[in-house]
């Protein structure tokens, strides 16, 4: 026995299907969705000298106690508190000094003068040597420091005991140019 289905009959069927599968397929699940926002602030770094002196555009001057009286021989000193109050950690570098001289010839003060400088907190010598030649890198000076909590640099000048007479009355400006570079640590 056979059974045949009409033309007519196969349409509907086919249709019905369609339909099943329409109403199936647009059957909602549940979703949900969400928006994670952040806020992102850049770090900074801030080279400060003794009281919240920035010693830029224009040089954070120093003055030498007795430095009127540098003779062979006789050494001036005087400290310099240096820290970061950025928020990123840093390191100090000093780079060569810039000396300007008024006097010209063979026989100039700068030659003759001899830098030390010294961590007064640990005696860490960081540099000692003729002043024209004075640098020093990867000093840590960490992040978020104060005048309270910076790092106290000895500076000691001292004229070369065979200096010539000619150096008598020469006045120098000595520009020393730090930099604090980030550190990873």
């Amino acid at each position: 026995m056979s059974i045949s289905i009409s033309p007519r009959l196969r349409i509907l069927a086919a249709a019905g299907v369609v339909a099943v599968m329409a109403v199936g397929g647009s059957m909602a699940l549940f979703s949900d969705s969400g928006t994670v926002r952040t806020t992102l602030t850049a770090g900074t770094l801030d080279l400060k000298f003794d009281a919240d002196q920035d010693g830029s555009p224009d040089p954070y001057v120093i003055v030498f106690e007795d430095g009127d009286v540098l003779a062979p021989g006789v050494e001036v000193t005087q400290d310099l508190v240096v820290y970061n109050s950025g928020s990123v950690n840093a390191a100090l570098a000093l780079a060569i000094p810039v000396v300007d001289n008024d006097a010209t010839g063979d026989d100039l003060l700068q030659d003759e003068l001899e830098l030390t400088i010294t961590d007064a907190a640990t005696s860490t010598e960081l540099y000692s040597g003729p002043l024209t030649e004075a640098a020093f890198t990867d000093f840590a000076i960490g992040a978020n420091g104060t005048t309270a909590t910076g790092h106290t640099l000895t500076l000691a000048i001292t004229v070369s005991s065979d200096a010539p007479v000619e150096i008598a009355g020469q006045e120098i400006q000595i520009d020393l140019p730090f930099t604090a570079t980030q550190t990873l640590s």
